[in-house]
């Protein structure tokens, strides 16, 4: 009977399902007689499925489902709106009774069990843990086989030194030694058996290999859920929050065959839960609202997924109002979330950036929809478990849009095997975002440590040495644990001991939101593994994702790409996120390359100095004339104004005479450098002999540092 009750649930939650798919389909059209006819026949089931069991009061309420549902089999009435929320609400009570659930989720089946009732033996129902457990077996079984062909490569070596054996006996037996001679067919049959076991051997192991790969890539892909899967239930919460509210609201999907795991399917199912709410709370407006701007009556929501290589993004868009971000400064500051100074410095993306805090609401009245400043904040909380990252967009009076993106998988990922020092480790290839071959000539030392220039971007660096050096405090012990991964090679080092004759592979992680450069001595290649978490007594750092087993089942470290920031500082000995700005006066870098400018700027803002932009010298003017700079950075060639007039003009100024002049060009003749000197500049820096220690030092110098 146990059994029974498992396939009933499992049973149920799909007719269940699909009854609450064809509810809402004849909310839409009650004139679809074939609808009604499909939703009568999935509560008809249901009730037997039910009594099979000995659950009567599921079977009773499913027959009152049925029963509603006869009335208008016909189709000479078309069933109302009223009607189908009073049967929405029934099968709500029957999820409650069959399932103890007080909410839709998710139903974790194999693929194909979107199809309908009647297609149902032709589909099994697996559980999420059943497949882990198949999966950890082939993982045990891949381990094996590596061993194993470790073995066949003994025998090779049997047969090579069967062959050695074979020359040195021909040799003794042409010395007229008889008992060598004896013993020569006997090792020229060795020879020949161990060589044709090898052969066998690496051919079977080679079919094992391709047939297990095969058979891991499958059972990976039994356990990734289609996300259609979480449709029906999101639009079920849109349509409530509607109501709730008393609004009008369509809901629109796209991209639903995309897959990703069970577990992770769910985490993302309660997130957008919320956003999905948020969107009609707070994003659509009433229908006098609406109209009023021109809109239709009806709001829309729209759910799409896409596929980002290994991650899905899932973006959820509302036509509304957008977010009031003054609104949203004016609630962070009344919930006490940051101070009303901090509040009125903030930029608009950084104020949008609140709605993921938690207490934040923009509702002034609490009900079961919003205001009680729980929601988005639980989305970016879940998006930061499952690795992933989220972020708003918005466009006052137009709507907004949330976007979630998250990994297929958290257990069977591609990673980078990087290798420092006799040290191995491994790095998810999704947060690589580059590799190159650096110079240690081209690797500069600030306030903050190393770091080095990469598409126009300062990236901090660090040695993966250093980063090793605290991700592991002790080796496990085998009895206790089982196993642990070990890190060997030097763990002494630290930024400050970049050698400038060194050469590195250097890894750009994408650290959060910021980038990191990891040197290391080199990179072989990548692999996909199946990533385990490391036992509940092993003390690391944040920096550890996990461990996996490589093809000789020896255990290496996954390491947590948004741990290498916090990595990093530690090795650094300092803070990396952007130090607050120094008690001096700002630099206003003026140039009419865009490019110039942003690299500028992301040199000194990366070390602690405020900076302002200007396109044009007569731009530069107005801006100084406007506020008190400490440095003017200028380049000479531009429309217009050039920097050597801009410094003529500014050196004979009262007030701006004072500020010194960095003249940064391409122009390198000698000429060019005596009259830049000779109208008042106080250096002169050539963009073809750039150097960043130069460049950072001199200004360093002029502003008195």
């Amino acid at each position: 009977m146990a059994d029974l009750e498992v396939y009933f649930r499992a049973e149920a939650a799909d007719l269940i399902e699909q009854l609450t798919r064809g509810l809402l389909d004849l909310e839409k059209d009650g004139s679809r007689v074939d609808v009604v006819g499909h939703c009568f026949r999935l509560a008809h089931t249901l009730k037997g499925a039910a009594r099979v069991v000995g659950r009567m009061q599921v079977g009773e309420l499913a027959h009152a489902m049925e029963d509603a549902l006869a009335a208008y089999r016909d189709g000479s009435l078309p069933i109302d709106r009223q009607s189908v929320s009073d049967l929405l609400r029934l099968l709500e009570i029957i999820r409650l009774e069959a399932l103890g659930e007080a909410a839709p989720s998710p139903v974790a089946a194999a693929p194909g069990a979107e199809a309908e009732h009647e297609e149902a033996f032709e589909t099994v129902r697996v559980a999420i843990a059943q497949m882990d457990e198949l999966l950890d077996g082939l993982s045990e079984v891949a381990v094996q086989l590596g061993a194993l062909q470790g073995r066949a490569q003994q025998v090779g070596q049997m047969e090579r030194l069967a062959a050695s054996l074979i020359e040195r006996v021909g040799a003794a037996g042409g010395a007229g030694l008889s008992g060598p001679a004896e013993l020569r067919p006997l090792l020229v049959e060795l020879h020949r058996t161990s060589g044709q076991v090898q052969r066998e051997l690496d051919a079977s192991l080679a079919r094992m290999a391709r047939e297990l790969g095969g058979a891991q890539s499958r059972a990976s892909t039994l356990r990734l859920m289609p996300v259609s899967a979480i449709f029906t239930p999101l639009e079920l919460a849109v349509r409530d929050a509607a109501q709730a509210l008393g609004k009008r609201v369509e809901f629109e999907t796209e991209g639903g065959d995309a897959r990703l795991e069970g577990h992770v399917l769910a985490a993302v199912h309660d997130a957008l839960l919320h956003v999905v709410r948020n969107a009609v709370a707070h994003g659509i407006e009433a229908e006098e609202v609406r109209r009023a701007a021109g809109k239709p009556p009806v709001g829309r929501v729209r759910l799409r997924i896409e596929g980002r290589g290994r991650r899905i993004a899932f973006l959820v868009t509302d036509d509304g109002g957008g977010v009031d971000l003054a609104a949203v400064r004016q609630a962070a500051v009344a919930r006490q979330v940051i101070g009303a100074a901090e509040a009125a410095a903030l930029g608009d993306e950084a104020a949008l950036e609140l709605v993921f805090r938690g207490g934040v609401s923009t509702s002034d009245t609490v009900t079961g929809v919003s205001g009680r400043g729980v929601g988005l904040d639980v989305v970016r909380e879940t998006v930061a478990r499952l690795k992933g990252e989220a972020h708003m967009h918005t466009t006052r009076g137009q709507g907004a849009t949330v976007t979630m993106v998250v990994p297929v998988s958290l257990s069977a990922i591609p990673v980078l095997l990087m290798v420092q020092g006799g040290a191995s480790v491994l790095m998810p290839l999704d947060a690589v975002h580059a590799t190159r071959r650096v110079g240690g000539d081209e690797i500069g030392q600030g306030a903050d440590g190393a770091f080095l220039l990469h598409e126009g971007e300062v990236v901090p660096f660090v040695p993966l040495s250093a980063l090793l050096g605290g991700a592991v405090a002790e080796r496990a012990q085998p009895e206790h644990h089982g196993w642990m991964p070990t890190l060997a090679g030097p763990q002494q080092a630290d930024n400050r001991g970049v050698s400038a004759q060194a050469r590195w592979s250097v890894v750009i992680v994408q650290a959060g939101a910021r980038r990191v450069g990891v040197g290391v001595e080199r990179l072989l290649g990548t692999m996909d593994v199946v990533v385990k978490p490391l036992p509940p007594t092993a003390r690391t750092s944040g920096l550890v994702a996990g461990a996996a087993f490589d093809a000789q089942g020896d255990p290496l470290l996954v390491l947590d790409p948004r741990g290498i920031g916090d990595g990093a500082r530690v090795a650094a000995g300092t803070r990396m996120e952007r130090p607050a700005p120094r008690r001096r006066l700002p630099i206003l870098v003026i140039d009419d390359s865009l490019t110039t400018r942003m690299l500028e700027r992301s040199i000194l803002e990366s070390l602690g100095y405020e900076v302002d932009l200007a396109a044009s010298a007569e731009e530069g003017l107005e801006r100084a004339r406007q506020r008190r700079y400490g440095l003017f950075i200028v380049d000479v060639q531009m429309p217009g104004m050039d920097g050597f007039t801009f410094t003529e003009v500014t050196r004979a100024d009262a007030e701006l005479g004072a500020v010194p002049v960095m003249l940064v060009t391409s122009q390198s003749s000698p000429a060019d450098r005596h009259r830049g000197m000779a109208a008042g500049a106080s250096a002169y820096i050539v963009k073809g002999e750039f150097d960043q220690r130069q460049f950072v030092g001199r200004v360093a110098e002029l502003l008195g540092g």
